[in-house]
């Protein structure tokens, strides 16, 4: 049956249904024609994966973003970056990798920080005579840093499906997420050197904190959730539900920027992105739950560990592994499809299963600019009118930059441990 799988799965894939619906049905024919169970059991599985409280923070914080960036924060969070950075070499586009960074802490989403930083930034950076290529391809890849800084969507979806504390998972991406960032910010530094682009006037004190005073409620937020779920105040569920108050309450009555109209607008565009979510989840969790009952994990960890239980090497071999599936797959589904089969053989070796969730995200994120499917490739193709192989060749040097970081999270371990480790 699982033999039957795979192959069911791509040829679905390919005949152009949407990936819950490829994941979903290729469980039911592999039942259906190879099992010996009712394929009534699918649907069944594909609700107890959506029954998750943990799960429940998804549309919050979907929400949260959504109002967030409607109600006037990307503009301050870019006007801050721009103080902070916009003097050193190619200092737009330096301030172009902190917004990212700073609104990732707000919305956990990649595609997210794309579109909310990138339809203000990539007009900014060609008028101030940026090549289009190297601006297209900074803010497809910048935004990966939406779901590894934390709260991260894609890590409670990790951590619902490994049983990983969030918390930690949480603590454990913002040193990684840092160190993607200034890596993305030197190579800014560099080619802007190298092109002879103009740098803005060193700011005053009195400008910087300008600055901050006008994105203080934005970077109120992730502080408010983080320090509440650290200090016990509420779970990182509870902390999504924080969230969509406190964008509320900072849309309408701190910016005033959110009327009625544009709230029921925002709900309508955060509950349909959290549904088409939600069934990707229910579609890799019947996915997911066929590999389990067949054993799959278990034969799949003796033929690993049976080449060799070296750490670095299985561990080379899993980025390798992650890296292709997410050339196919979006990053909720290889997650919760691959997770449950490589984090044990991961624990096997030694590998911590915090570390292993931050090394899965930052493998994933790779595959959000790498196509077919990778989501910040189409959102950046709608910001630049650009074809998709223009965008994908505007991103290669900068995947490269994402490697060099993934080996380093990946062969490093306490930049991702330390923090959870400090903290628990």
């Amino acid at each position: 049956m699982i033999t039957a799988l795979l192959p069911i799965f791509f040829a679905v894939l390919l005949l152009g249904l949407p990936i819950f619906a490829a994941l979903a049905f290729s469980v039911f024919l592999a039942i259906e024609f190879f099992g010996t169970t009712s394929p009534v059991i699918v649907p069944m599985r594909m609700f107890t994966g959506m029954n998750n409280f943990s799960l429940m923070a998804i549309p919050f914080f979907i929400l949260a973003a959504e109002l967030m960036r409607i109600g006037g924060l990307s503009d301050r969070l870019i006007n801050l970056a721009k103080a902070l950075v916009g003097w050193v070499p190619g200092g737009l586009a330096a301030a172009t990798v902190l917004s990212c960074l700073f609104f990732g802490a707000i919305s956990g989403s990649s595609p997210a920080t794309v579109v909310a930083i990138g339809s203000i930034m990539f007009p900014a950076l060609v008028a101030a005579g940026y090549d289009k290529r190297f601006a297209i391809g900074l803010i497809a890849t910048a935004g990966t840093l939406g779901p590894i800084v934390p709260p991260s969507i894609a890590l409670i979806i990790y951590g619902s499906v490994t049983g990983t504390s969030v918390g930690r998972l949480f603590a454990a991406g913002l040193l990684p997420a840092i160190l993607i960032g200034s890596l993305l910010i030197a190579y800014c530094i560099v080619y802007s050197s190298i092109r002879g682009y103009e740098r803005s006037p060193f700011p005053t004190l009195r400008q910087i904190g300008s600055a901050f005073k006008s994105a203080a409620w934005g970077l109120g937020l992730p502080f408010i959730l983080l320090g509440g779920i650290y200090s016990g105040v509420f779970t990182p569920t509870e902390s999504a539900a924080v969230a969509c108050v406190y964008g509320l309450f900072v849309g309408m009555v701190v910016y005033r920027r959110i009327d009625f109209r544009d709230l029921i607008s925002t709900l309508r565009s955060s509950g349909l992105i959290s549904a088409t979510l939600l069934l990707i989840t229910a579609g890799a969790s019947a996915f997911s739950w066929l590999l389990a009952i067949t054993g799959t994990p278990t034969q799949l960890a003796s033929q690993v560990l049976s080449l060799t239980d070296d750490p670095f090497q299985v561990m080379a071999l899993f980025n390798l592994v992650m890296i292709i599936a997410g050339f196919f797959l979006d990053s909720a589904s290889a997650i919760i499809v691959l997770s449950p089969l490589l984090q044990p053989i991961a624990a096997q070796v030694g590998v911590d299963p915090v570390h292993f969730g931050v090394i899965t995200l930052v493998n994933f994120s790779v595959g959000m600019i790498t196509p077919p499917v990778g989501l910040n490739l189409f959102v950046a193709m709608a910001i630049s009118k650009m074809s998709l192989q223009e965008v994908f060749k505007a991103c290669l040097p900068l995947i490269l930059i994402m490697l060099i970081a993934l080996m380093v999270i990946t062969y490093v371990p306490w930049i991702s441990t330390w923090l959870p480790s400090l903290l628990y």
